[in-house]
């Protein structure tokens, strides 16, 4: 029996000269987890939309009232999801004949509330067949071949080197080659001059105007 002081008129109806409490089927609502006076059912919470204290005449149909007039409510609880969740691989063990990589995989729970973030739980939470891999295997290509690769790229580089520095050395050759017939054919004292050293004195004298000449 329930002590109806208190209830609402607008909850209360007589029948044959019996004034009755008239019950109602909670509504779907998403605000009873905020209030403090609420029933829990396990998966679902059963309120007042005031947050007034709901009474219920049958749990299993959750028929019943709020004192206060407020409208009775039902809200689901959010649903946990539990899912792996695994971190970065870190460094290769090894740069080459095969080495051991490692990274974080853990378990975490979170509800459909989007508002919540993820949450770390113990590892039996989630289901163990769809567990990500915490290590494996990298970096198996041969030492003995990474080091002939690199060789060979090297080799390759100061070959290539070499070969821009001898065609430097030729142009520069050719080029000088050239200026000195230039000279040579521009001036016709060094073609008449028979003395070595008098032709060396001649092609000096030719420098010195054609830098003036600049």
């Amino acid at each position: 029996m329930y002590n109806l002081q208190g209830v609402s008129g607008q909850n209360l109806v007589k029948a044959n000269g019996l004034v009755v409490v008239a019950l109602e089927r909670p509504r779907v609502t998403n605000k009873c987890s905020r209030c403090n006076n609420k029933l829990d059912f396990g998966d679902e919470y059963v309120c007042c939309t005031d947050c007034s204290d709901p009474y219920l005449m049958d749990k299993s149909s959750k028929f019943g009232f709020c004192k206060t007039g407020a409208e009775l409510a039902i809200q689901l609880k959010p649903q946990e999801i539990f899912k792996w969740v695994a971190g970065p691989w870190m460094k290769c063990s090894s740069p080459c004949d095969g080495g051991i990589r490692y990274r974080d995989v853990g378990c975490y729970g979170g509800i459909t509330d989007s508002s919540i973030k993820h949450y770390p739980v113990d590892d039996s939470r989630c289901p163990g067949q769809e567990m990500p891999a915490r290590q494996e295997v990298c970096n198996l290509q041969s030492c003995i071949d990474l080091s002939a690769s690199d060789s060979n790229e090297k080799s390759s580089g100061m070959l290539g080197w070499l070969v821009a520095f001898l065609v430097l050395v030729v142009l520069v050759a050719i080029g000088a080659v050239g200026f000195a017939g230039y000279v040579y054919y521009k001036r016709p004292a060094l073609r008449t001059a028979g003395d070595p050293q008098r032709q060396v004195a001649l092609s000096i004298s030719c420098w010195k105007d054609i830098l003036e000449q600049d």
